[in-house]
């Protein structure tokens, strides 16, 4: 199995970060550690659409597996100590806010995480349902040295692609996306809207946990998380209003449905209905 040592130390989670506010528990023990950079389109009505690239990491544990943003977690480790020196909190930038666990809290489920305006923290856990992959015949392609085999299926609401490396038999990959003999190093959708490619790997043998963070989220169906995004999106500030009655008015007395604020932002989440 060829792994390639480019990630350094310094660039597991482990136990800080991550809304350190949030009770969260070990799930499992960090064996390889797979960075990624995650390039999406969040506009798609644009005419030349805008692309973002977010790092993302992929933990792989004996059990279980967790994907997330590492400018998020950089940033809540920042933050987790300037809240023990009593400092004021930096503002988040990270656009990229959810996370996915594989085979945790429940084995044989993903739950997926996520927060809207750092208030309300919601997770969704559903049976783990792996792509109905259908090999695509001579194909081949190199990445951090593996040689890698192309598959696609209909997952999700989207067709994708995934390339994945024989020599590393191990059954994970970005995001949700799993089921091939191999570790997934690259994949897309369809129309490019969302593009994982791997930048580097690791194994990791000094016993980082990998922390579960899901332990104050609110359980949800997939349907109601999207009824609020689609609320959020619809009316950021609004939404913001519901919970801070209080604090969201402008100097002249306004409520902030009667301020001229951004509406119907532009919203393109990578899990569409089926």
């Amino acid at each position: 199995m060829a792994v390639v040592s480019l990630l350094p130390t310094c660039a597991l989670a482990g136990t800080d970060g991550f809304r350190n506010t949030m009770r969260q528990e070990t799930c499992d023990t960090v064996r390889y550690m797979v960075a990624y950079d995650m390039t999406y389109v969040n506009d798609t009505t644009k005419a030349e659409w805008e692309r973002k690239t977010e790092p993302m990491r992929l933990e792989i544990g004996d059990k279980s597996t967790k994907f997330y943003s590492y400018t998020a977690y950089l940033e809540d480790s920042l933050n987790a100590k300037r809240e023990a020196r009593g400092e004021q909190l930096a503002t988040y930038t990270a656009d990229v806010t959810w996370q996915v666990y594989r085979n945790y809290p429940k084995e044989g489920s993903f739950t997926f995480l996520d927060d809207l305006i750092a208030m309300n923290y919601y997770a969704v856990t559903e049976p783990m349902k792996s792509p109905e992959w259908t090999p695509v015949a001579d194909s081949t392609a190199t990445i951090l040295g593996n040689e890698c085999h192309l598959a696609t299926a209909w997952y999700k609401g989207r067709r994708w692609f995934a390339w994945y490396a024989d020599d590393v038999p191990i059954d994970a990959g970005p995001w949700k996306l799993c089921g091939l003999p191999g570790l997934i190093l690259r994949a897309y959708d369809g129309g490019r809207q969302y593009v994982f490619e791997a930048t580097a790997m690791r194994q990791v043998a000094d016993g980082t946990p990998i922390m579960y963070q899901g332990l104050d989220y609110e359980p949800v169906t997939f349907s109601q998380l999207m009824t609020q995004y689609e609320r959020y999106y619809a009316d950021p500030i609004g939404y913001l209003a519901l919970f801070t009655p209080g604090m969201m008015t402008a100097d002249d007395g306004k409520s902030a449905s009667e301020l001229n604020t951004p509406k119907n932002l532009p919203f393109n989440p990578i899990e569409l209905a089926e």
